[in-house]
């Protein structure tokens, strides 16, 4: 009976050593859920008092951060490394009041550990880049399908469309409006 209870204590003692690393190992690793609210608001523009965080939840299997959060009534969604803070997807709206001041940008500009500000492209510059990449106009076209999507963690226009008996498929960054992919097929053929 002596042998059983050592045991179990040597059991119940290696559990609480494993998870306690794994508990370490997480506050180490991870930024914690505070530092990712940070980010968003600091993303958005906005301040605490108007964004409404539902939920912020930590997926270790993909070391992301999956965050939504409502602003005016619409909820929005961000990806977030969990790792370096850096935002992998989010389908928060472009402000125009979110314009960085000279000093900022200066100071963004000379900094070479702050991430490059980009303007995220529009849909419809997404839809004009596809368009003259295919040597069409939008007279000339149906749009099919023009939506955002996210492929490989990276936030994307989805954007299909027809012309002269050929179906035209791009997949364009939103971020930088670089055409990730794109087909065209006859009709018919798929």
């Amino acid at each position: 009976m002596k042998k059983i209870l050592i045991i179990i204590g040597i059991i119940v003692g290696l559990l609480l050593v494993a998870g306690l690393s794994f508990f370490i190992y997480l506050k180490v690793a991870f930024l914690s859920k505070d530092e990712v609210k940070e980010i968003v608001l600091k993303d958005t523009g906005k301040s605490s008092a108007e964004i409404y965080f539902e939920k912020v939840d930590l997926e270790i299997e993909d070391k992301q951060y999956e965050v939504e959060i409502y602003y005016n009534n619409t909820e929005y969604e961000y990806k977030i490394d969990a790792q370096n803070g850096r935002i992998v997807y989010n389908n928060f709206p472009p402000a125009a009041n979110n314009t960085i001041s000279n000093e900022e940008q200066n100071t963004t500009s000379t900094n070479n550990n702050s991430q490059n500000i980009v303007a995220e492209k529009t849909l419809e510059e997404a839809k004009t880049i596809a368009l003259n990449h295919a040597g069409l106009v939008a007279s000339s076209v149906t749009f099919t399908k023009a939506e955002i999507d996210t492929d490989d963690g990276i936030s994307v226009y989805d954007i299909e469309f027809t012309a002269n008996n050929y179906e035209y498929d791009y997949e364009i960054a939103r971020q930088t409006g670089e055409i990730l992919k794109y087909s065209k097929e006859k009709m018919g053929q798929r």
